[in-house]
């Protein structure tokens, strides 16, 4: 009974089990359900939230904060847009429009930024007031869109800094603006226009690379060594003769060429920016004042310093008037105050060549003294002095050398408040030649043997030539035989006027010369011969006499000033002391009395008597 009994609870145990596995399954099947019931409910309860929201009065609010911020994400979208053309743009206007833009667009993103955060902000902080939890998803979202608002609006700022967009865009146009300034077209239509667009974009950071970059281009021009050579009172200008040379075509260059070339390109260049701020002069007044031309003028004053010498003298006035060749040119382009450096170097210069010049050229009849005591060449020829100083007189009395000495004179005795006349000039040359015709009686007088001494004189008597060049070689040409015109009234007119001419002349040199003394007697009559005026003058007469007889037979040459002979006794007044002029002139005047009374008589005989 008992076994039957276990076997009845083992089947109710079995059942049991049964049961109880079914109800675990039952209750699993529950639990899941309600999880899924939970998340469901969590999930409704944030959609009732969103909805609270939706459905709030603060709704607009969120819509207008929303607005900014997608205008933002527009301005940014043009931004990257921009920045993609630059990559690509190869045309420079159309580089410096891109450019502009750009800078107009992240500034607009900028401000753009500002705004947004400004919305976003203060409707963070009213909701934030009006009960919004800090976990709303709302207020989330507005957070993390503030953090990204921030980093926006720094897009501007680094665009500048190295590597930004704008940085390499401005540093592409500086690249573009030094080729432009080193091309040797640089004036042409199309690099002005190019130079212009970029100028306007660079603004006022322009002007010092301009600066710097034309300086360059002109000191390459420049670059020669003899502008750092020491030159001094022991250097014989012979040495640097190829230097000076070389000096006078550079600063003739300079001002012709490259500085005017310069001037006209930095008021092209800067016509636009304003030159009421004088932008182009001071552009101009830097680059001359550091681009060589400084250097170029202490050279010539360097030049000054060298031993004197009369060959000193001559490039000292070679130098002279290089710098009054260009001296228009320098006072209109070197004005200004950062020219100042330029102006008192410049003024250096000039003070040093003149005092150069005239402190070698009042030497000279002194230099010429000092040989005396030198023996003269033992065959009866020609010193090499006389060679020398006769040519160099000459030179000194040439066509390209006369007038810039002569403006130098002037210059000197203006500083010391005097006034040059050219006599000044002339009776210096002609008291360098007579200390040579000094030496010359001096040597002549050392010969021992009287021929070899005459010998000696009609070598040299070839050195008063010059004297007569410079003094009588004008006037002499007036007495020049050349045809006359057919009509014999006219042609009587002509030669009266050629005498009278030529009287007035004689005149006004025996005027100027008056005073002038040359104590040797032999020497004086040597210069008379040397003049050749009486047998020209007598010359002439003879040639037209029969034209002045015809026109008044009893009294032919009644206009006549001098007489051949009256002529030649007043020449032999020159060079005399007042005491023996006024002796000359009582026999010159019984002379001419009696010369008029001949002509009077003898006028058949075509003027014998001349």
């Amino acid at each position: 009974m008992s076994l039957e009994r276990l076997k009845a609870m083992r089947s109710l145990l079995k059942s049991e089990m049964e049961k109880s596995e079914t109800f675990s399954l039952v209750l699993e099947k529950i639990g899941t359900k309600l999880e899924e019931i939970n998340t469901n409910l969590l999930s409704l309860e944030a959609d009732v939230k969103v909805e609270r929201w939706r459905s709030s009065p603060f709704s607009d609010h969120i819509r207008h904060t929303i607005a900014p911020i997608s205008a933002v994400l527009r301005v940014f979208v043009t931004v990257q847009e921009l920045e993609r053309s630059l990559l690509s743009c190869k045309d420079v206007l159309g580089y410096v429009s891109d450019v502009k833009r750009l800078e107009e667009a992240l500034k607009l993103l900028s401000s753009s930024c500002v705004l947004a955060l400004d919305w976003l902000k203060d409707t963070i902080q009213f909701l934030s007031e009006h009960g919004m939890p800090e976990d709303h998803p709302c207020g989330l979202r507005f957070k993390t869109s503030i953090k990204l608002l921030e980093e926006l609006q720094m897009t501007e700022a680094r665009a500048y800094l190295r590597g930004g967009s704008l940085y390499i865009a401005l540093e592409n146009l500086e690249t573009e603006f030094e080729r432009i300034l080193e091309d040797e077209e640089v004036l042409s239509e199309s690099n002005m226009r190019k130079l212009k667009t970029i100028i306007k974009r660079l603004d006022a950071h322009c002007v010092p690379s301009y600066i710097k970059i034309r300086t360059r281009v002109i000191q390459k021009r420049f670059e020669n060594g003899y502008l750092h050579k020491t030159i001094t009172e022991d250097d014989n200008v012979q040495d640097t003769e190829g230097d000076i040379d070389q000096w006078r075509l550079d600063m003739e260059k300079a001002l012709k060429e490259i500085y005017e070339f310069e001037s006209k390109l930095c008021y092209e260049v800067f016509e636009d920016v304003g030159e009421e701020h004088d932008v182009p002069l001071r552009c101009f007044g830097a680059i001359a004042s550091n681009s060589g031309l400084l250097q170029l003028l202490r050279f010539g004053s360097r030049i000054s310093k060298c031993k004197k010498s009369p060959p000193k003298l001559l490039k000292l006035l070679d130098c002279f008037s290089t710098m009054d060749n260009i001296r228009t040119e320098f006072n209109r382009l070197f004005k200004g105050e950062l020219c100042s450096d330029i102006r008192r170097e410049t003024r250096e210069l000039i003070s040093n060549l003149v005092n150069g010049v005239c402190e070698i050229f009042w030497e000279l009849p002194c230099q010429v003294e000092l040989q005396r005591p030198n023996n003269p060449p033992l065959d009866g020829g020609v010193p090499k002095l006389v060679s020398v100083v006769t040519e160099y007189c000459n030179k000194l009395l040439g066509d390209k050398n006369k007038p810039v000495l002569s403006k130098i004179l002037e210059i000197d005795l203006g500083w010391k408040k005097e006034k040059y006349q050219e006599e000044i000039l002339i009776g210096h040359i002609y008291n360098i030649l007579r200390e040579i015709a000094l030496n010359l009686d001096a040597w002549s007088s050392s010969n021992k043997e009287t021929a070899l001494s005459y010998i000696f004189m009609m070598n040299n008597h070839s050195h008063f030539s010059l004297y007569v060049k410079e003094s009588w070689g004008k006037l002499l040409s007036l007495l020049t035989i050349k045809s006359q015109p057919a009509r014999r009234k006219r042609a009587r007119e002509s030669i009266k006027r050629t005498l009278q001419d030529f009287a007035n002349g004689f005149d006004e040199i025996y005027t100027k010369q008056s005073d002038w003394v040359v104590e040797d007697e032999r020497l004086r009559w040597k210069i008379c011969q040397a003049m050749t005026v009486v047998p020209r003058y007598k010359s002439y007469l003879q040639s037209y006499i029969m034209l002045l007889v015809e026109e008044d037979p009893m009294r032919p040459g009644n206009d006549l000033s001098y007489t051949p002979k009256g002529l030649e006794m007043k020449l032999k007044t020159m060079f005399q002391s007042k005491e023996e002029t006024e002796k000359t002139y009582k026999c010159s005047h019984f002379v001419n009395k009696v010369m008029d009374l001949e002509v009077t008589q003898n006028s058949h005989l075509t003027f014998e008597a001349i």
